[in-house]
């Protein structure tokens, strides 16, 4: 059983990550569209991108990282590179979250959201993900004192 939750942990994170990066690359074609059908096109592909992969795969990621912890809780509740892992993974989700605010935002008009700073939502997701890749998988070795 354990091999099969990690299993969909790691493919929640694939679509938890995939999607915030289809989110912000389309964010920032977006928000230099002037074309009313290309901008529909847009919001159209963005709501897919959040609803259809990075909202049912940080879903996934949770629920099955919540079962591995249950998994073995003496070992897990007990490692110190879980604890910084979890304080990551609450970043990644509070970022998935204001995302979703700009996405609203640039598809009703109100955001001031420019190409600059939706590149630097994905360059923050990707430096997110590579922190929990580090503190997960060296950190499991370096960082259990």
């Amino acid at each position: 059983m354990v091999a099969w939750t990690l299993v969909f942990h790691i493919f929640g994170i694939v679509l938890w990550i995939g999607g915030l990066l289809m989110t912000t690359v389309l964010l920032s074609r977006h928000v230099q569209e002037t074309a009313p059908e290309a901008r529909a096109a847009l919001t159209r592909i963005e709501k897919k991108s959040m609803r259809a992969m990075a909202d049912p795969g940080a879903l996934l990621t949770i629920l099955a990282g919540i079962t591995l912890i249950f998994t073995n809780k003496a070992y897990f509740l007990h490692a110190g590179w879980l604890h910084f892992k979890l304080l990551i993974v609450v970043a990644l989700i509070i970022l998935h979250g204001y995302v979703g605010i700009e996405m609203k935002g640039v598809q009703k008009g109100t955001s001031s959201l420019t190409s600059g700073k939706a590149w630097f939502l994905f360059a923050t997701v990707l430096v997110v993900f590579l922190a929990i890749l580090i503190v997960t998988l060296p950190g499991e070795v370096y960082l259990q004192h």
